[in-house]
């Protein structure tokens, strides 16, 4: 029973922190966005440290958490496994590959274009592509997260 308690207060402390923080970046990004190219820049920056040293261990952290509560005999799940977690893991592995693979991108290109402009400039019109780019695939993850979270809390058909 204690390895399932730590496994599960693991599990639930990096989904606080690591994904928790996500949430607030739309409203970083529209923040900086009124400030202008500095306060925008700086944002992107240090977004990505934030993701580097928090939000990538978390994320990894949680799917070993989650594998390790899986095989932990105080559940039935390695001998019977539930639609919702077929369905929520696949979910999480892809949330993950379009924020690695895609978010990543639009971000590195939001930033680039913010690279050489002087901090009093206005936002150049190419940022703006890829910044709404950015708050659109932002939105589906953070729609993805919350509805992983349910499957993980609600645990539909259990």
């Amino acid at each position: 029973m204690e390895s399932y308690k730590l496994l599960a207060f693991v599990h639930v402390a990096a989904v606080v922190v690591g994904l928790g923080t996500t949430f607030a970046f739309p409203f970083l990004q529209a923040a900086a966005e009124r400030s202008g190219v500095a306060a925008t820049r700086f944002m992107y920056e240090a977004a990505r440290r934030v993701e580097n040293i928090v939000i990538l261990p978390a994320t990894i952290i949680i799917f070993v958490m989650g594998l390790g509560l899986i095989f932990d005999d105080n559940l039935p799940y390695k001998d019977d496994f539930p639609a919702w977690l077929m369905i929520a893991i696949p979910w999480y592995v892809a949330t993950g590959l379009v924020w690695w693979f895609v978010q990543r991108k639009f971000a590195d290109r939001a930033l680039n274009t913010l690279r050489g402009v002087p901090d009093n400039a206005p936002l150049p019109s190419a940022y703006f592509e890829f910044g709404k780019k950015v708050q659109m695939v932002g939105g589906i993850l953070g729609v993805s997260i919350i509805g992983i979270l349910f499957l993980m809390v609600w645990k539909p058909g259990q």
